[in-house]
């Protein structure tokens, strides 16, 4: 196993870890040397996470509050396992009562787009389709009722197209791509840091905002709330005419991750289905509410 491969390298034998989370990546908390332990999915470029800490580390030097690579001088990071590619960081404290705000949320994106901005050559082009399309050929593969996964590669097939006219109203940068309030960590004090750069890449930052008004059309944020991060950042996304495109995607990605659950439980297969059924709805007036799971 890649996490235990790399802590033993920090001579800790055998490591006492938790498992924080398994998605996309997954992430032990090694609570002894106050470490998080991410190893990335198997088909992970090395190179690209060494990118990954490389710019972590330089907008941390410009002020940006972010969780940081441990600074370990016996490892060099990224570590390159025969089981993945592994990278250490600093473990927090987090104030588990603690809610981040939507205008809390609002300002940290602004301050990541303005801070990050410099950095933007040493990173790679937005390229939104490959896990999805990944994604839905696993799924394909497996047998999946072509009535689940039809619409959403007709779907795909479509968004690929409008991607390719977007207006970019706030520009081409830096942008997180994964910019939501799971991603913020609220520490004692209500100090806020940002994680989980995975996604991080050149591309139109209207995206960084998009995971807000999901949460609002689909997940039950008040409109009050959206508003405040509207504020907060200073661009309301509803009035960009990529709108419709970029939150299609969002939600494309959405579904076609959860469609990997597809089988293990009956409310998951009911959700993916209503997920399926109602994605193509208007952007703008209220929408079917989702389940998060």
């Amino acid at each position: 196993m890649a996490a235990f491969d790399v802590l033993a390298r920090l001579g800790v034998d055998p490591p006492d870890m938790q498992l924080l989370r398994f998605g996309e990546n997954a992430l032990y908390a090694f609570r002894e040397r106050r470490l998080v332990v991410r190893v990335a999915r198997p088909s992970t470029e090395a190179a690209d996470v060494a990118r990954t800490v490389k710019f972590v580390r330089r907008i941390a030097a410009r002020g940006m509050p972010v969780s940081e690579p441990a600074d370990l001088p016996e490892l060099a990071q990224p570590i390159v396992t025969s089981t993945g590619v592994v990278t250490l960081w600093t473990l927090h404290d987090v104030d588990e009562g603690c809610r981040v705000s939507a205008p809390e949320l609002g300002g940290l994106v602004r301050q990541f787009h303005d801070l990050a901005a410099p950095e933007a050559d040493l990173l790679g082009a937005w390229e939104p389709f490959g896990l999805i399309r990944a994604r839905l050929a696993a799924a394909e593969r497996d047998g999946l009722d072509p009535s689940l996964t039809g619409p959403l590669v007709d779907l795909l097939a479509s968004l690929e197209t409008a991607v390719d006219r977007l207006s970019d109203r706030l520009g081409v940068g830096v942008m997180h791509g994964d910019m939501h309030y799971g991603n913020v960590l609220c520490l004692p004090g209500r100090r806020l840091l940002l994680i989980d750069f995975d996604q991080v890449c050149r591309g139109p930052r209207e995206w960084d905002l998009v995971p807000n008004l999901v949460t609002v059309r689909r997940f039950g944020l008040a409109e009050s709330e959206y508003q405040a991060f509207c504020t907060a950042y200073g661009f309301d996304l509803r009035t960009s005419p990529d709108a419709e495109t970029l939150v299609r995607l969002r939600e494309l990605g959405m579904v076609s991750w959860l469609l990997q659950q597809y089988g293990t439980s009956a409310v998951i297969d009911d959700e993916i289905r209503l997920r399926i059924g109602t994605i193509g709805e208007p952007v703008g007036p209220p929408a079917t509410r989702w389940h998060a799971h």
